[in-house]
């Protein structure tokens, strides 16, 4: 029979034909498995992705604190027909980095006919990159209130400005971190800009010219005085720049008998004047309010000791340089305690931004605001203290009288929405941070300024600046899958 069935050629074609399903099952059976293991894998990696840019997206930094978050989106995005299971996700698997996270995730697929070769579950990996980091070239102009009034210190002793130093750099390290193209100037301001002396003869700027000391004549003469020997105290108060500040006004009320003493009797002395990059206001019609007529140009005043605080600081790409002039930044020189005139700031944050000269670091205006993405970083912790004056272009303090300052603070307010208006024509955008600013007008100021709501922070401590910083960075940048 076997030899019969051997020599038929209908028995040879159904023997080799059964014997040839066998494998031929079997790898149809593989590459079904294998398919599920592709599309299992795939599968993780969309999961992965949706975690890494969840987590990125958000302020939390900690993994042990994300590991929720990041199971909520493994479960909301779990496929049961694609990938049989995905392991729990813990605090050591994702990886933080600044503003990077790197989640990896696991997971099994179950086998129908490669069991039969041993392998019932295939394991799957995946790993998800993410990012944030500013979206192509930005330009920033931070717009910085080094005035007297941030001296002030809160419950724990930390005073305003350096709460601000720290908000400051880590905007600077959140935004220079990542190696996008972006670049940052540093505009510190009080009641006047400082330029840097180096521009001095620049045709943007015009410098009265120096006055060389020349030595007094002094002549020992006899000077009769009665000493007071008796003072009776009285406490005054006197507010710098809105900070109450005490001093002794009391007055003699008892005197001894006269006495005669050699005093130094001087004439014919010039005390010497430089300048030490302090300059005002543009004097001719309204360009202290815009960047136009580039070489009309800005006073300079000198002085017998420097009346501004620290030196502008051009769009620069280096981080260094930006940190360590933060750092240095200072609210007054001896008993010299800036008061605010917000105008001269805002002004300069927007020269900076400018492809005009003074200062000619920025790229051209984009009208989209995307290449170059220009912005200005405003923040105050007051009102203006300050008006201008346009026969010198010099700022003075507001009149005595109660109706005429109340009068003169709301013109320099609408002139620093004036310049606001004018930065937001040429589409760069303003942030700007109210930082514990009572005063209810300067607040709506601010808010006036910025280019939207969400661009306008009230910060009434300094946690909250440090958080009005950080979410002025996130508006900047963008979340993105790296791997």
């Amino acid at each position: 029979m076997l030899r019969k069935l051997w020599k038929s050629r209908s028995g040879n074609f159904a023997f080799v034909a059964a014997v040839a399903t066998v494998p031929l099952v079997l790898s149809i059976g593989m590459a079904t498995d294998y398919s599920r293991h592709v599309s299992a894998k795939r599968h993780l990696q969309e999961i992965a992705d949706s975690v890494s840019l969840a987590l990125a997206t958000g302020s939390e930094r900690n993994s042990s604190k994300m590991v929720p978050t990041a199971q909520q989106y493994i479960n909301a995005n779990l496929s049961k027909s694609r990938i049989d299971e995905i392991d729990q996700i813990a605090a050591k698997d994702i990886t933080i980095d600044g503003d990077s996270i790197d989640v990896v995730l696991s997971g099994h697929v179950k086998t129908t006919f490669m069991g039969i070769a041993g392998y019932r579950v295939l394991d799957v990996k995946a790993s998800s990159l993410a990012v944030r980091s500013p979206n192509g070239n930005v330009e920033i102009a931070l717009v910085l209130d080094n005035t007297w009034s941030m001296s002030e210190a809160d419950a724990k002793g930390v005073r305003k400005i350096d709460a601000l130093k720290s908000a400051a750099n880590e905007l600077i390290e959140s935004l220079m971190g990542t190696g996008a193209a972006v670049k940052i100037s540093l505009v510190p301001y009080a009641d006047y800009v400082n330029v840097g002396p180096e521009n001095r003869n620049k045709p943007w700027v015009a410098v009265e010219p120096d006055i060389k000391a020349v030595a007094a004549t002094c002549k020992k003469v006899d000077t009769t005085y009665s000493p007071c020997t008796t003072w009776t105290s009285k406490t005054c108060t006197t507010l710098v720049d809105g900070v109450p500040e005490n001093w002794d006004c009391g007055s003699c009320t008892a005197y001894g008998p006269p006495v005669t003493v050699k005093q130094n009797q001087c004439s014919g002395g010039v005390s010497g004047q430089t300048w030490y990059g302090c300059v005002g206001s543009r004097t001719v019609g309204d360009l202290r309010l815009d960047d136009t007529s580039p070489l009309v140009p800005y006073p300079g005043y000198v002085g017998t000791w420097q009346n501004c605080l620290n030196p502008v600081v051009p769009l620069s790409a280096s981080k260094p340089k930006l940190r360590n002039a933060v750092d240095a930044m200072i609210i007054n020189r001896g008993s010299y305690k800036p008061n605010t005139y917000i105008p001269a700031g805002l002004v300069w944050g927007v020269n900076m931004l400018s492809p005009k000269a003074p200062f000619t670091e920025g790229a051209a205006y984009d009208p989209k605001n995307l290449k170059p993405r220009k912005a200005i970083v405003l923040m105050t912790d007051g009102e203006n203290t300050l008006k201008f004056n346009p026969s010198n272009g010099r700022h003075y303090g507001f009149s005595s009288d109660a109706a005429t300052a109340a009068k003169e603070f709301r013109t320099v307010n609408a002139e620093t929405v004036r310049i606001c208006d004018y930065a937001k024509q040429n589409n760069i955008e303003i942030f700007s941070v109210a930082f514990m600013v009572d005063n209810s007008d300067a607040r709506t100021m601010l808010q006036t300024c910025a280019s939207d709501p969400d661009h306008y922070f009230d910060a009434s401590d300094n946690e909250r600046l440090t958080v009005a910083f950080g979410k002025i960075s996130e508006s900047l940048s963008l979340v993105r899958l790296a791997r």
